[in-house]
């Protein structure tokens, strides 16, 4: 692992409502490019998709399927840590390499040199070992070659006729922790840690097959175009 330092901005993780809107912009920006361009990728039947899964998210209430890479993710942890911590706990993980983390942010975009997803996941279970580590993921990718990542968040409202008790349920039931509220507006920011019943995508979409949110949306970053 190579030694890395801060870049001077923002922390992407306790975002305001605001930060909300661009999110669900950007998962609109994925949505119509689905629609819109035809040009389907036709070798991914090489090493970086062996045993990598398929994933989904909502846009509305359609799915939008997503394909697992292995040679990118991101690692989220509890806490905001120094570089000098962060090179210490990936130390023993010269395969992992970091490329970008806002400043004061608890989030890394990393690479990682691996064969196939499998390899990815086995590299992740020795770094999810770590106390201060939240949890990692795999980035994924749209049909489309657009490419993404998610942290250890989603973000969700209730819908008017949902109860705390209901939601409070879920929470308990899936092991998450609200980290951030609006009850009046009804907004959660929610963590889906490497105790949970699933990472963040996936405890969005429990939340909101649930029926009784509005919307629950994992935080996606770092969309971009992969040809």
């Amino acid at each position: 692992m190579k030694n890395f330092t801060q870049p001077n901005d923002d922390s992407i993780i306790y975002q305001k409502i605001s930060d909300n809107i661009m999110q669900r912009f950007s998962i609109a920006l994925i949505a119509a490019a689905q629609m819109f361009i035809g040009c389907d990728k036709n070798d991914l039947e090489n090493d970086l998709y062996i045993e990598c899964g398929t994933r989904y998210y909502y846009y509305g209430t359609e799915k939008v399927f997503l394909t697992e890479i292995s040679n990118m993710g991101s690692i989220s942890f509890y806490d905001i840590l120094s570089p000098e911590i962060i090179n210490e706990i990936l130390e023993n993980h010269p395969e992992v390499e970091i490329l970008s983390s806002p400043y004061n942010s608890r989030h890394y975009t990393i690479s990682i040199d691996s064969k196939n997803c499998f390899e990815t996941d086995e590299i992740f279970n020795s770094i999810k070992k770590d106390s201060r580590v939240s949890n990692c993921n795999k980035f994924l990718m749209t049909k489309e070659s657009f490419t993404f990542g998610i942290t250890d968040v989603f973000i969700c409202k209730l819908k008017s006729n949902t109860t705390h008790d209901q939601l409070m349920e879920l929470i308990k039931k899936n092991e998450v922790e609200i980290l951030k509220q609006d009850t009046e507006i009804h907004h959660y920011i929610i963590r889906a840690d490497k105790k949970s019943n699933g990472d963040a995508l996936e405890m969005a979409n429990t939340f909101f097959e649930s029926g009784l949110f509005e919307y629950s949306e994992a935080n996606l970053f770092g969309l971009f175009r992969t040809f």
